[in-house]
């Protein structure tokens, strides 16, 4: 039975242990299959601490999968008044830990993953599963997890009144609707997919051919996402040392300096004429500058030197030259 004398804590107490507890989906219809998935954050070792997943009436548990350390461990099953509990010790794994009643590991996580069956129900009906972690009668975390049932399918609604009473009817769509819900969510999230910033990893190379840009899948993904982000801004900057300055600290993920040099060997005088004498630019190459910068610290250096100068040759305007240098050696390149 449920030991009603638990010391009730506060939710985000930072105790020896915390507790998460949600459920894979949010809406669901009688008979269908819910997953609680728990993540136990064990931060200090005690012999008592356990885990109590609540599963109320109207579920009914129909599989559970502890995390690797425990796979020894079943967990015990308490039921009252409809009311299942699945009770797991987190002092209780195989290997020493089950052998010798030491208590769990310190600063380790757990994940448990709970599924249960969903009853009949006759008009909509929320649903809300706990999980508590406990030490003896002290209530360390917890956690709640709610879910609604529906009833009848919503696509009762696209058919004539006479049906929104039809009890077979309505389990009768609810078929259709389980299957095509997974597809609508994708189609409710389509502009997530647009997003440089949420759209999945396989789909960023997709979007940045739109903008004729390709990425380099070696770069770390935060990199290539911020590129594809910044894809128009460094369309309207080409050219410029301010766009092929941040082009290039999105690609190398490090600080960039170019310097211009522009009239260092402009010179007024007697002897000044139209000539090789007159030039803009550094020992008489006109256009030119100067890119420095650190290369990330990869294995395959002439790679991403190679990547890098041809990025720098892509951008910069054709009649100027430059000059690279690696920061950590300031080889010229």
């Amino acid at each position: 039975m449920r030991n009603e004398n638990w010391v009730e804590k506060s939710r985000d107490y930072a105790g020896p242990a915390t507790v998460a507890h949600v459920a894979d989906f949010y809406r669901r219809y009688p008979g269908e299959l819910v997953t609680f998935y728990t993540n136990v954050e064990v931060r200090e070792a005690a012999p008592d601490l356990t885990l109590r997943i609540t599963l109320p009436d109207g579920l009914t548990l129909h599989d559970y999968s502890p995390p690797p350390e425990f796979q020894g461990a079943p967990p015990y099953v308490e039921v009252d008044a409809g009311t299942q509990y699945l009770v797991w010790s987190l002092a209780a794994s195989t290997g020493a830990c089950a052998s010798t009643g030491a208590c769990a590991s310190t600063e380790a996580r757990y994940e448990y993953q709970t599924q249960a069956r969903i009853a009949p129900v006759t008009r909509d009906k929320e649903i809300t599963s706990r999980a508590v972690v406990t030490r003896g009668d002290e209530i360390l975390s917890e956690e709640s997890a709610t879910f609604l049932v529906r009833a009848k399918g919503d696509y009762l609604r696209y058919l004539p009144e006479i049906y929104a009473d039809d009890d077979l009817m309505g389990r009768f769509l609810m078929l259709f609707e389980s299957f095509w819900s997974p597809i609508e969510t994708q189609i409710d999230s389509m502009s997530n997919y647009f997003n440089p910033e949420m759209t999945p990893p396989d789909f960023l190379r997709w979007l940045a051919s739109w903008f004729d840009l390709t990425l380099n899948e070696r770069l770390p993904e935060e990199r290539r996402r911020q590129l594809v982000q910044a894809a128009v801004p460094l369309y309207r900057q080409r050219g410029t040392k301010q766009g092929l300055k941040r082009y290039l600290e999105i690609y190398t993920g490090g600080e960039v300096h170019i310097v211009e040099h522009r009239a260092d060997n402009f010179r007024l005088g007697s002897a000044a004429a139209l000539g090789p004498g007159i030039a803009l630019g550094r020992n008489n190459r006109p256009h030119t500058f100067t890119v420095r910068l650190r290369l990330p610290p990869e294995d395959d250096e002439a790679t991403w030197l190679n990547s890098i100068r041809a990025l720098i040759e892509a951008e910069k305007p054709a009649h100027t030259a430059y000059t690279l240098y690696v920061e950590s050696t300031f080889h010229n390149l």
